[in-house]
């Protein structure tokens, strides 16, 4: 593959509630079906949808990989500003990933049908800790095209989560640089966002092995702004590199990738 690069994606500021991109269109309901959940209970609504809106960045960036349809790219979203509601319930020892993909699937919904309800369930439920694999029954019992389709955007929205790590919307917007053996994310920053990029790298694992690239971040300040604390040394328009990480993960091979398109 030739080396690509990407013009910078941001998310338009025009049609927006709490920071995620409201189109009009024939998704309009879909959306504020979720988002009436989300409203109901999220307990921290600025966070969700600041991830929706990177991991819709990363989505339009890389639809070079995974050849994804704009349907798939509102179950990201939906996945997205519901993948924490479980914290509203969670009892001790059980886990908010789960208990969002509970939630969902235990909500009626008009808008999407049961097939899709199941595929942002998981989604959600896959943005942290363990990564998609047949030995969870939900995730077995999917389609190898549906598998595909689960993984690449639990990939997506494990990278958004971790770029807004301290809940603190440091990274506002990014680009997509591919090469044949990585992808490189400039990332655009209101203060220095090491954390955030730590956190990222640590769950880069998933994005890694499904579109079979090694993913690094470079953040850029934005000008005239200065970090905080420690960091504040570091020169405003520097980029800062990657950590280095963990080799990526194996994915099964029964769980396919889709082609693409």
């Amino acid at each position: 593959m030739n080396h690509l690069k990407f013009e910078e994606l941001g998310v338009s500021t025009s049609g927006q509630r709490f920071g995620v991109v409201l189109e009009t269109g024939p998704d309009t309901a879909g959306r504020d079906e979720f988002l009436a959940l989300m409203h109901e209970m999220e307990k921290d609504p600025c966070h969700v949808q600041h991830v929706a809106g990177l991991a819709l960045q990363l989505f339009d960036g890389l639809a070079l990989l995974h050849g994804l349809g704009e349907r798939e790219r509102l179950l990201l979203e939906a996945a997205a500003c519901l993948h924490d509601i479980g914290h509203r319930t969670e009892a001790p020892g059980q886990e908010h990933h789960k208990e969002s993909a509970r939630h969902i699937r235990g909500r009626e919904w008009r808008h999407f049908s049961p097939r899709e309800v199941e595929l942002f369930a998981q989604v959600a439920r896959y943005h942290r800790k363990s990564l998609p694999q047949l030995r969870h029954e939900p995730f077995d019992a999917l389609s190898p095209e549906d598998r595909s389709r689960v993984q690449q955007l639990a990939a997506l929205l494990r990278l958004a989560d971790g770029l807004d790590r301290r809940h603190a919307q440091l990274v506002t917007r990014l680009s997509a640089e591919l090469a044949p053996d990585r992808i490189v994310f400039h990332l655009h920053t209101t203060e220095i966002a090491s954390r955030e990029i730590i956190a990222a790298t640590q769950k880069a694992d998933l994005a890694e092995a499904v579109f079979g690239r090694k993913v690094e971040f470079k953040a850029k300040l934005a000008p005239g702004r200065l970090g905080v604390g420690a960091e504040a040394g570091n020169h405003a328009d520097s980029e800062r590199p990657t950590p280095a990480a963990a080799p990526a993960p194996t994915l099964e091979p029964a769980a396919h990738r889709l082609p693409s398109k």
